[in-house]
């Protein structure tokens, strides 16, 4: 009989985690878990830790909020701001679930589009951004690193 029959794992994602053994991060998110329940024992300390995840939170979200009108992941730093919030806080949970319906319900709308929209859209969007980067560059000037070209002079940036 062949006894390396019961050896073999079945394909799959399940099996994976037979084959690694102990996920490395376990020890390290219980730890986390056991320390955050030590201190949410003491209602001075849990106060001291809900204002700063409340603060730290409220600092990424302001940050995002800067950023959304610049290119780059300014909604997706809005919304890492409300996960860390909402770690504490249910009226966070709330916002972020109104977001991630809303998001996924615009998704599918866009999906369900003729493709003619969805390229109106994205031009609109990507004119949006430029005019963005436009006025930034026209306030703030551009570097000095960026070389003289006729289209900045065109553009009246340099």
């Amino acid at each position: 009989m062949n006894d390396d029959h019961h050896d073999e794992r079945p394909k799959g994602w399940l099996s994976r985690h037979h084959k690694q053994g102990v996920r490395p991060w376990r020890k390290t998110r219980l730890s986390f878990l056991r320390w955050r329940a030590t201190v949410t024992t003491n209602p001075h300390t849990a106060r001291l830790y809900r204002f700063i995840v409340g603060g730290v939170g409220t600092l990424i979200v302001i940050i995002g909020l800067l950023a959304v009108p610049l290119p780059g992941p300014g909604w997706l730093t809005v919304i890492i701001g409300l996960f860390v919030i909402s770690s504490e806080f249910l009226w966070a949970q709330r916002i972020l679930h109104f977001v991630r319906v809303n998001v996924e319900n615009w998704t599918h709308w866009v999906i369900a589009q003729p493709l003619w929209v969805r390229w109106t859209i994205g031009a609109v969007t990507a004119a949006f951004v430029a005019v963005i980067v436009w006025a930034v560059f026209a306030i703030i000037g551009l570097p000095d690193w960026v070389p003289e070209l006729e289209v900045f002079k065109y553009l009246e940036l340099q």
